[in-house]
């Protein structure tokens, strides 16, 4: 058995700890394919796009993937997607990005905030039952400051209720 770091054993994490949070994370791989997009002025091409999807969605075994410039379009598409509009309230936790809600309300939607569970930050999944509505579209999960929230819970209230869940990791 191998001596945990604590007690002299080898550590698991050689690099050090102040560049671990180190963004945008730059291979070798990135610089050249980045490099390659600049070099044959491609910039505003959509095949390398169209490639990353291709690529992306046969890693996840599934038939297709859309990138986004960042997660608040993903989130917008996915809104778009399940058809939220006037009318339609999505439960959002009290606490999150602005990112999360504004979408709801580009597409004509309705935000309804849900208390936190004090202890995890995350949506609370009581009171979520307490606030879905025949016209709740949508639960807007996020999981705060890396503590997972109750998807167990989350994912049972959302099919005994027949709607969808959308998460935000």
């Amino acid at each position: 058995m191998k001596k945990l770091a604590i007690f002299g054993g080898k550590k698991a994490v050689q690099s050090d700890p102040a560049n671990i949070f180190t963004w945008p994370i730059i291979t070798k791989e990135i610089e050249y394919a980045v490099l390659e997009v600049l070099r044959r002025g491609a910039m505003s091409g959509t095949d390398v796009t169209r490639k990353f999807e291709q690529e992306y969605a046969a890693w996840h075994k599934m038939k297709f993937a859309l990138g986004h410039n960042n997660g608040t379009a993903a989130l917008h598409s996915a809104m778009f997607g399940l058809g939220i509009g006037k009318g339609d309230e999505i439960i959002c936790p009290a606490i999150t990005y602005w990112a999360s809600c504004l979408p709801v309300f580009s597409l004509g939607g309705t935000v309804i905030f849900a208390d936190i569970n004090p202890e995890t930050l995350c949506i609370d999944p009581n009171d979520i039952k307490r606030r879905i509505t025949k016209r709740t579209k949508a639960i807007i999960v996020v999981h705060y400051c890396g503590m997972p929230a109750d998807m167990d819970s989350i994912m049972d209230i959302a099919g005994k209720h027949n709607r969808s869940s959308l998460g935000w990791l």
